[in-house]
C-alpha cells in the first residue's frame, strides 16, 4: 500500500470518526429532552455520557487534519490549488468555527443550568434546545458537503 493510500484510509477513517459522533451526539441530545421531564436521573446520565464526545471528535479533527496536510505534501499541493479543495476548506473553517464558538458553549451552558437547576429552568432550556438542534444540524450539513466534495472531486 502506498503512502498516499495510507494516509487517504486514516483521513476517511477520521471523517468517519467525526461524522459518526457528531450524528450519535445529536442522538443523544434528542433522547435527553424526550427524559429530562419525566426520567431526570436517565437524562443527566445521557448529558454526562455527551460530556466525552467532544473530545473524540477532537481526536478525528486531529487526524483530520495530519493526514490532509500529508495528502498535500504527497501530492505537492496538485489538490489545494482545484476549486473543489478550496471549497471543502471553507465547508472546514465553518465546522470548526461552529463547533468552538457556538456548539461548545451551547453545551456548556445546557450542562450548568441543568446543574443548578435554578427557576425559569423550562424557558431556558426550550431556548437551549432549538439552539442545540440547529447546530448539530449545521455539524452534519457540513459533514456532508465535506465528504460530498471529497467523492465528487471537480475542476
Amino acid at each position: 500500500m502506498s503512502t498516499l493510500s495510507a494516509l487517504l484510509m486514516l483521513h476517511l477513517l477520521a471523517l468517519i470518526l467525526m461524522a459518526g459522533t457528531t450524528f450519535i451526539d445529536f442522538i443523544n441530545y434528542q433522547m435527553f429532552w424526550k427524559l429530562f421531564n419525566h426520567q431526570r436521573k436517565q437524562a443527566d446520565g445521557i448529558l454526562s455520557a455527551s460530556a466525552k464526545f467532544p473530545r473524540l471528535i477532537g481526536i478525528g479533527a486531529g487526524f483530520l487534519i495530519i493526514t490532509g496536510v500529508g495528502m498535500i505534501a504527497l501530492t505537492h499541493g496538485v489538490w489545494a490549488q482545484q476549486l473543489w479543495f478550496r471549497i471543502k476548506m471553507i465547508f472546514v473553517l465553518l465546522l470548526i468555527f461552529n463547533s468552538i464558538f457556538y456548539g461548545n458553549r451551547l453545551s456548556a451552558r445546557l450542562r450548568a443550568i441543568v446543574r443548578l437547576d435554578e427557576p425559569g429552568l423550562a424557558q431556558q432550556l426550550i431556548n437551549l434546545k432549538g439552539k442545540l438542534r440547529t447546530f448539530h444540524l449545521l455539524q452534519l450539513g457540513f459533514l456532508l458537503m465535506i465528504i460530498f466534495l471529497s467523492a465528487y472531486k471537480f475542476n
